[in-house]
């Protein structure tokens, strides 16, 4: 808390409710904690990479002469890497819910795991 009284945003939140490692050293059951696998990994990254230079390519072009083609290159550019990064930033925020790690809940991150669970047939 800072003199306003209001909470600091930068602070870790230690309410937060972690994946099933503490369930498991209560338990004392084994835990196997969620990973995403190399290869895909990779292939993410590297598709984030195209698509960031798509959106550099794309504002280079609307500067020098705005048109069909640049405009959709920095659109799908912008908007792909955006949703490549979201990927990336769910499987981290997996992880480390999975090893108990947690330092902060996402709504949005804990809907689409619950989706994929009932998708699953999970829980």
């Amino acid at each position: 808390m800072n003199l306003t009284g209001k909470k600091d945003p930068r602070s870790i939140n230690t309410n937060v409710t972690t994946g099933d490692a503490s369930v498991a050293v209560e338990t004392k059951a084994l835990v196997k904690p969620t990973k995403v696998k190399l290869p895909l990994r990779l292939f993410a990254f590297t598709l984030t990479v195209i698509t960031l230079s798509w959106f550099f390519e794309g504002w280079r072009e609307v500067q020098k002469e705005p048109g069909l083609i640049p405009c959709a290159y920095l659109f799908f550019g912008t908007t792909l890497t955006m949703l490549l990064l979201a990927v990336q930033g769910y499987w981290i925020y997996i992880e480390e819910k999975s090893t108990g790690k947690l330092v902060r809940k996402v709504k949005l991150f804990d809907k689409i795991e619950a989706k994929l669970a009932e998708r699953n047939g999970t829980r």
